[in-house]
This record gives structure tokens, sequence and C-alpha cells, in this order.
């Protein structure tokens, strides 16, 4: 059966389901099992996206560069998305002086950076150009968290 067909017996009415039902849903539509730790928002926002997308209203273009560059970040580092990391927003300006200069970058919507009107990648492309040698950007910017002492 292919989706267009299981997508025209989707039912709208998610928000009464069991949590239980949601996931078998969820599971049958993407075609894999959603992970332990998605609750119940997260895949009642996923249910009604795979529709819209079913449907051919699926992701704007800068949504889907966003959303391209959030996987190639993770596929780099499974680690990324931690809670105990710092997610930026998009328009976030990111302050730093270095040798008496004052350094402005700006988060941008699809998940690069803005640097004196050039555009980058990441943020260790950027901390490493103002800097003139290889830095992390997270821990340039002050942005990176340090670990916890465990008792």
């Amino acid at each position: 059966m292919s989706y267009v067909k299981k997508i025209a017996n989707f039912d709208n009415n998610i928000t009464g389901l069991l949590i239980e039902e949601l996931r078998r849903k969820w599971a049958e539509l993407w075609g894999l099992q959603p992970h332990a730790r998605i609750g119940r928002v997260m895949l009642e926002k996923s249910l009604e996206y795979k529709q819209r997308e079913l449907n051919g209203q699926g992701l704007k273009p800068g949504q889907q560069k966003r959303l391209d560059h959030l996987i190639a970040q993770y596929r780099r580092n499974q680690e990324c998305f931690r809670e105990n990391q710092v997610g930026i927003k998009p328009g976030t300006k990111l302050i730093r002086n270095w040798k008496g200069e004052r350094h402005t970058v700006t988060v941008l919507d699809d998940g690069g950076f803005s640097h004196k009107g050039k555009k980058y990648t990441s943020l260790s492309e950027v901390a490493s150009t103002i800097a003139g040698s290889r830095w992390n950007g997270w821990a340039f910017f002050g942005l990176k968290h340090k670990k916890e002492k465990k008792a």
C-alpha cells in the first residue's frame, strides 16, 4: 500500500488518541519506529506535517535548507543535539572582541552564519577567520558548556 493511500485514511483528530496509537501511526507513516523520547506534541506535529507533505504541501525552501543543514550536522556528530547543548536561534547576534576589534556574527535562517557581509557554514569557520588559526566556534564565542563535575 502506498503512502498516498494510507494518508487518505488519515484521521485528522489525532489529539484524542492514546500515545501508543500515535506512536503506531507515526511508525506506519514514517516507516520506522519513533525514538522513545519523542513526546505527544512532537508526534502530533510530525503526523500533521507528514499529512501536508504527502498532499504536496511540505516545507518551504528555507525550511528545507535549514533541515538539510541540521541533518548534515547530526551525521557529522550524533551528540550535537543533546539536551545540555545550547541551541542558537536564527537572528541571534554573537559578539566577540578579538585583539581590540569587535566582531558581530548573525545566525542565519538556514543555519549558517554571517560576518562582515560574508556567509559561513559553521561557527568554527567564522572563529578561525577572525583568529587566524583553527578554533572551535562554540568555544570561541563562549557557547560551549563546561562538563559538570560528578560528586
